[in-house]
């Protein structure tokens, strides 16, 4: 029972890891997509 809450409480921690990783690779890639469009040309009139 123990190595089962143990390993329970392992992959809530490695959850808890990866939504992190996610975060921050979500907010990167946000910022490259508004960095991008701020680099843009105008478009002619």
């Amino acid at each position: 029972m123990r190595r089962l809450q143990q390993r329970i409480r392992d992959l809530e921690a490695e959850l808890i890891r990866l939504q992190a990783q996610n975060d921050a690779l979500a907010a990167q890639t946000r910022d490259e997509a508004i960095s991008r469009m701020q680099e843009r040309e105008p478009a002619l009139t």
